[in-house]
């Protein structure tokens, strides 16, 4: 009695209508977001090494030729352009040896100089071909932006979905039930139990409190510390339909226990045995003694 009497004076009050409790699925909830940290961490591990895959390629590729030898430039350049016509920061930034070679090249006959310049030239050409070719030939592959957006969309599917489909079974054991206790403090006999099923079809079923033959309450240790302190009230009862109804994942299960035994004792104390049918005068003593 001193278990209900601090009950019945908590700020909310005996309890009397509820729900099942989201806090049962906060272990799932922590599963889930470990699960979608990891994908993305192989998303993001994947993603850097495809742009580093594309950076390498970059540096592979072939570039343009380039020649050390120094008296080519000046020969190449010689058939085109005296020497006397060059601006005087090219002059005087070329290399001696290279002036010296290319006077003496433009000394030279010009079926000579010709001759010995066009071959420079086919070289240089055919080189700068050769590059361009080799360039062509190059694989030119994707863009790695392509292959990121594709990974992250191959990673992120598995969690999205293991959310919908979870999410979808969270709102239907949440939303999809409810439990209420409509009490007359007048007339025990009114006082009926009723469970609703369905979030947009809805189906209830009413149960009189003198039909609870026994309360049962049970709380898992896990169920104490990792969902919320969440439990599970049964009803045994003589009902056609509903000889044992489960209410899973409650919140403050005493709570709840309480409320059902407080009213189930307080019919059977008031004349609850009238349910049962009986004469005139015995539910006229009823009546005086719920009047009193």
């Amino acid at each position: 009695m001193a278990g209900n009497n601090q009950n019945n004076s908590t700020p909310n009050g005996p309890w009397r209508a509820g729900r099942p409790s989201f806090k049962a699925f906060y272990p799932e909830i922590f599963l889930l977001t470990l699960i979608t940290i990891a994908f993305i961490a192989i998303a993001v591990k994947l993603s850097c090494s495809t742009i580093r895959k594309s950076h390498d390629k970059a540096k592979d590729r072939p570039v343009a030729l380039q020649f050390d030898a120094p008296f080519l430039v000046p020969l190449a350049f010689a058939d085109e352009a005296p020497v006397d016509q060059l601006p005087a920061g090219d002059a005087s930034s070329t290399d001696s040896n290279a002036t010296d070679v290319v006077k003496e090249s433009t000394s030279l006959p010009t079926s000579e100089t010709t001759s010995e310049v066009e071959p420079v030239k086919k070289v240089v050409s055919s080189s700068n071909a050769s590059t361009l070719k080799s360039s062509d030939a190059a694989p030119k592959g994707e863009s790695p932006w392509i292959k990121i957006i594709w990974i992250w969309i191959v990673c992120l599917i598995v969690p999205v979905i293991l959310w919908i489909w979870r999410g979808i079974i969270w709102i239907c054991a949440v939303y999809g039930i409810y439990y209420e206790l409509r009490v007359d403090p007048d007339n025990p006999r009114a006082t009926t139990f009723l469970t609703t099923h369905g979030i947009f079809n809805k189906s209830t079923d009413s149960l009189h409190i003198g039909s609870i033959k026994d309360i049962q309450s049970r709380q898992s240790f896990f169920q104490k510390y990792f969902m919320g302190g969440v439990g599970t009230i049964t009803l045994l009862t003589t009902d056609v339909t509903d000889e044992r109804l489960e209410m899973k994942n409650m919140a403050d299960p005493s709570r709840v226990f309480n409320a059902f035994d407080t009213l189930r004792r307080h019919f059977w104390s008031r004349g609850g045995m009238q349910l049962h049918g009986g004469s005139g005068d015995e539910d006229g003593a009823f009546s005086e003694h719920l009047g009193e």
